[in-house]
């Protein structure tokens, strides 16, 4: 006496009687929810652009020596001719330049 292990399937497709009419507030109500989270995450965001943009940017003072007081820099003319050219490279002194830029550069190093 053995059993059959093996069992037939049966229809099991459910009848139009015993299932409950489908409703369609889920689906809108999801959709309601998500379209107003994406309206609020925009008006969130452009908010905080809107702040940004409004706050003015912080004045930073530069180097205020004028180039006149610059000992490394020779006059300089508005020729295009290539002996003044070469004559004013000649004349710039590139030793006190580096001095200069140094100098400068151990200026704002100190700062930081």
């Amino acid at each position: 006496m053995e059993t059959n292990p093996y069992v037939p399937p049966t229809n099991q497709v459910p009848s139009s009687e015993n299932t409950p009419d489908s409703s369609p507030v889920g689906p809108i109500f999801g959709t309601i929810v998500v379209i107003t989270l994406l309206a609020l995450g925009g008006w969130y965001f452009w908010s905080i652009l809107q702040e940004r943009s409004s706050a003015e940017l912080p004045f930073i003072q530069g180097d205020v020596t004028p180039t006149e007081e610059e000992s490394w820099i020779p006059p300089t003319s508005n020729s295009d001719d290539a002996a003044a050219i070469e004559a004013e490279l000649e004349a710039m002194n590139m030793d006190e330049f580096e001095q200069y830029m140094n100098a400068d550069l151990d200026a704002a190093s100190s700062q930081m």
